[in-house]
């Protein structure tokens, strides 16, 4: 997996080793930071240490993984110059996009700062008030319908409330002769609608709950659903997470505002309203709860 990770980072970090390269030469080096050198250009042990990143005891091997890649980026770079790529418009483009990405990310760390410590009894309240993602965790398997949103109306609903199995639904769509899709499928409860999770978990077996998607109405049918509880000491750290990384937002909305009012900005052309809830530098989902769950047992 970390190899596979890596590789993309040859061509990726190609760009900004151009910013540097359009800077002013660098002191020169002790021998003892120099760990390689590409047509006598110097390949240092902090440009190795800033591609290690956040990896933590790197082995040898992935050491000199990243160190030939770092080579390998190097005569690309090199061979970018030879060409003379660093004057054409799209390079042009992108080397200054790419640092424009990265002060406005190292301003936003800045401005932020780091998230602050929560109290065991906020992470206890969180726990408490999503039973059905926690302590009422459920497995779920369904049988999933999807039929054209012209079709489903209130008659066809109410001879739904009625139906109990999937073969009772059948019916109902061939009694109306109504076409539709059918199939399996089993979703854990991070795999569903946070805002919906309360309605899932109270689902008995043969009930439907239906959900609109594009010109189509999807009626999800409870086959089965298991008890699968987290326990707490296991979702802490994620909350913890989860909860830090909400409180990032929402300081991120207030100060991106506080920006935007003391600015002078005029649209000389706007395509749309912004939308409520636009994402912001240190946006956060439900996404990164439901990732962190699928670890836990």
């Amino acid at each position: 997996m970390f190899k596979t990770k890596m590789k993309p980072l040859v061509l990726t970090i190609a760009a900004v080793a151009l910013l540097a390269g359009c800077g002013d030469k660098e002191e020169k080096k002790s021998p003892s930071q120099v760990l390689a050198t590409v047509n006598k250009t110097e390949i240092t042990v902090h440009q190795l240490n800033t591609l290690l990143g956040r990896v933590q005891a790197a082995t040898p091997a992935m050491k000199q993984q990243m160190l030939d890649q770092l080579i390998d980026q190097e005569l690309l770079v090199q061979k970018a110059a030879e060409l003379k790529l660093d004057r054409e418009p799209n390079v042009l483009q992108s080397i200054e996009s790419a640092k424009r990405q990265i002060l406005a990310q190292a301003a936003a760390e800045r401005v932020l700062g780091k998230p602050e410590a929560l109290k065991p009894a906020d992470i206890d309240k969180f726990y408490n008030d999503n039973p059905a993602l926690f302590a009422e965790r459920k497995n779920y398997e369904f049988v999933v319908f999807s039929v054209d949103k012209k079709s489903y109306n209130e008659d066809l609903t109410k001879q739904l409330d009625k139906a109990g199995n999937a073969q009772q639904v059948k019916s109902i769509f061939a009694s109306a002769q109504i076409k539709f899709s059918e199939n399996e499928v089993k979703r854990t409860a991070e795999q569903l609608p946070l805002t919906l999770l309360p309605k899932f978990s109270a689902m008995k077996t043969g009930d439907i709950i239906t959900m609109p998607e594009g010109d189509k109405v999807v009626l999800l049918l409870l086959k089965e659903s298991v008890l699968a509880p987290v326990p707490k000491e296991n979702a802490s750290p994620l909350i913890q997470r989860y909860l830090q990384n909400d409180k990032v937002q929402t300081d991120a909305k207030i100060k991106i505002k506080a920006l935007r009012d003391a600015a002078k900005i005029e649209y000389t052309q706007k395509f749309a309203e912004q939308a409520p809830g636009a994402s912001s530098p240190a946006a956060a989902t439900d996404d990164g709860m439901k990732a962190g769950l699928k670890g836990l047992k």
